[in-house]
């Protein structure tokens, strides 16, 4: 192997894996077999203090929540968002999760997901200067309220997600088998279950018992799962044309792969994020494109982003709330419309697509184009 010489945002302090209680930390490095590089040692050490608190408030979290959490159910049934990242799907999560009758899994919940009922009060505040005002890869905001993936609390609780690679780039193929679990055994696909639900609940009793809306983009290769758990749930998924996902992508991997880092990479690892993304996208894509079979025609509906962000937010909303039967939606659209009228400003990145990116992309995820009537020029 030859490693890189240069480290990019080595003294980044916003990794996934931060919040992990102490025994679980354990467990994650050892699935990456200590292989940590001196490089990144305050990172090791920053993880492994805080993973130390974490513990101690999730035993006082378990303490007073563990009994309600045993016995409550999950109702109603939470709201699912699937999509490829890069496609939306954090805005779609955003307006779903705005309304009264909803809640969201937020950023402090994934970053404390065995503590954050009981200190998210004083953490809240004591934390209130600790994240930077958007993310470091587009021009959303950030905030401990601000929608968040709840992979990121899974990487935490089980340790069983893509995300490992992102900490140990020399074993990221070993990870992959997380998308979709179709390669794991029946007890890394029930363990899944009970911690997802697990962390649904202590949500829910956040939220005072809300629907939550679920937004992880690898969800959309778990269909299965989610329907073994949920089989009346409902489905959104938002697509995009694939060059620009693709493109986003790599902006974004260029960001976040050097925030999380535990080793000094392999040169291979940083030539080849164009294949290894592309790997992990038709994973994703062929099992959201083959699964959604699966799904009551009446529990889901897809949205193409293009169309979606043309001025037709409201339109598409509408159709969410009928088809899926979603309470007050009268009072829902008068409390979203002020706010989509507020982003009317924002703009999203604006990234090079040439010529050599769409024969790329036009050639490991033809399934898109071909599903979802994306044309090979750019400009439809």
């Amino acid at each position: 192997m030859t490693r890189v010489a240069e480290l990019k945002n080595r003294w980044a302090t916003d990794q996934l894996v931060t919040g992990v209680e102490f025994d679980q930390w354990m467990e994650v490095l050892k699935a990456g077999q200590w292989n940590v590089s001196a490089d990144y040692a305050h990172r090791l050490a920053s993880i492994t203090g805080l993973s130390l608190a974490t513990s101690a408030l999730g035993r006082l979290d378990d303490m007073r929540y563990g009994r309600q959490i045993a016995q409550m159910e999950i109702k109603p049934t939470p709201l699912f968002i699937l999509g490829h990242w890069r496609s939306g799907t954090t805005h779609m999560h955003d307006l779903l999760g705005r309304d009264p009758n909803h809640t969201f899994t937020d950023v402090f919940q994934v970053i404390f997901p065995t503590a954050f009922l009981s200190s998210r009060a004083v953490g809240t505040r004591l934390l209130a200067n600790a994240l930077p005002k958007k993310r470091s890869y587009d021009n959303m905001r950030m905030g401990w309220g601000e929608p968040a993936e709840d992979e990121i609390a899974l990487l935490k609780l089980h340790g069983m997600s893509f995300y490992g690679a992102l900490m140990f780039p020399d074993a990221a193929s070993k990870y992959e088998k997380y998308i979709d679990f179709l390669e794991c055994t029946e007890a890394e696909r029930n363990r899944w279950k009970q911690t997802f639900e697990w962390f649904i609940k202590k949500v829910m009793i956040q939220s005072g018992g809300k629907r939550v809306i679920v937004k992880s983009c690898p969800h959309s290769a778990r269909i299965r799962m989610i329907l073994d758990l949920f089989p009346d749930a409902k489905f959104v998924h938002i697509h995009r044309h694939p060059y620009n996902v693709f493109a986003s992508m790599m902006h974004m991997r260029g960001k976040v792969d050097w925030e999380n880092f535990l080793q000094r990479p392999d040169e291979s690892f940083i030539s080849g994020r164009a294949e290894h993304t592309a790997t992990i996208g038709n994973r994703l894509f062929t099992r959201l494109i083959e699964d959604r079979e699966l799904i009551p025609k009446e529990n889901l509906i897809e949205v193409g982003f293009e169309d979606f962000t043309a001025g037709n937010q409201l339109q598409y909303l509408e159709q969410i709330y009928t088809q899926f039967n979603l309470p007050d939606w009268d009072r829902y659209r008068a409390s979203i419309k002020p706010y989509l009228d507020s982003l009317k400003g924002y703009r999203t990145n604006k990234l090079d697509i040439d010529q050599e990116m769409m024969d790329f992309v036009w050639d490991r995820w033809r399934i898109v184009f071909d599903t979802y009537g994306y044309k090979r020029e750019l400009n439809q």
